[in-house]
């Protein structure tokens, strides 16, 4: 169902339950490369440690016959805010702060277990339905995250590669720099909320480069100045996610958190509203029960 530069993402379905399942796993090309390896063991590490509902489960992991490490996820039935952008057009403010509120919430817990995720995108955030129609959200993809506990030679072979989508980088990852904290990923959700807000990103350019180049040297646009519909406190708080500066971000998720509280008065009905109009899959599966799968499951 994925394939990227280094690694390939298959639909399956296990056997014993009929529960279908998403596996993770290296391009053959790379099933040796020793630091890819390593971060497919993160992956599996971050969603072991961390203990949230937006964290994806990792229900089994191993090794294939390359000795390449594989992982095994819940298939989320949910559509990514990336998709329903597309489709929808931008959010107004409340129906922001929601999901934001939520993310939030997630990165609380990645980043007080050490983690900070590095590549936060639209792409990368699900929404789904609850059981009583309340808005699940979902936190995807920690193949290129870092940790406090990385060792330092692991630490050393980063500098200088820009890890994550480079239009939702902030400037430290842009430069190269491995040592990011929490407020990386701070602005990868102020860009996020801009385009959610506008429909637009703050930072475009001719190639990967002249992108980077921006982030690095040139302050954001103001979202209000795209759409006039963004109000001046929201326009503040998304200015604040994509200062330049770390030290002048919020300090952590959970400060972001409370300042998202102005929009969330009437969070239960937003929440209910936004979720009703997701295009959610049916949870159904392709394989009948036949008796050697019930011998299988036996």
């Amino acid at each position: 169902i994925g394939i990227g530069g280094t690694g390939i993402v298959f639909e399956a379905e296990r056997l014993a339950t009929l529960e279908r399942v998403v596996i993770k796993m290296l391009r053959p090309a790379h099933s040796g490369n020793p630091d890819l390896m390593s971060r497919v063991r993160r992956e599996i590490e971050v969603a072991r440690r961390v203990f949230h509902p937006g964290i994806v489960p990792v229900i089994d992991h191993g090794t294939l016959y390359d000795e390449s490490p594989y992982l095994v996820m819940k298939h989320m039935r949910s559509e990514s805010l990336s998709s329903y952008l597309r489709r929808s057009g931008p959010l107004n403010g409340p129906e922001i702060a929601v999901v934001m509120a939520r993310l939030a919430s997630i990165l609380h817990s990645v980043h007080r277990h050490g983690y900070v995720h590095r590549d936060i995108k639209p792409e990368h955030i699900l929404l789904n339905r609850g059981g009583y129609g309340e808005l699940d959200v979902h936190l995807l993809d920690f193949g290129v995250c870092a940790a406090e506990s990385a060792p330092s030679d692991e630490r050393a072979r980063e500098r200088g590669r820009v890890y994550g989508t480079p239009s939702y980088s902030s400037p430290e990852q842009a430069t190269g720099n491995p040592y990011v904290d929490a407020r990386a990923d701070l602005f990868g959700v102020g860009i996020t909320m801009f385009e959610a807000l506008t429909g637009k990103l703050p930072f475009t350019g001719s190639d990967v480069t002249a992108v980077l180049r921006r982030i690095i040297r040139e302050d954001a646009p103001r979202a209000k100045v795209l759409s006039p519909h963004v109000d001046d406190q929201m326009d503040c708080l998304v200015a604040k996610l994509l200062s330049r500066t770390p030290a002048s971000r919020y300090p952590s998720a959970r400060a972001l958190m409370r300042a998202l509280d102005p929009w969330l008065a009437d969070r239960i009905r937003t929440e209910r509203a936004l979720a009703a109009t997701l295009q959610v899959a049916a949870d159904t599966s392709s394989i009948r029960p036949t008796a050697r799968h019930e011998m299988v499951a036996a």
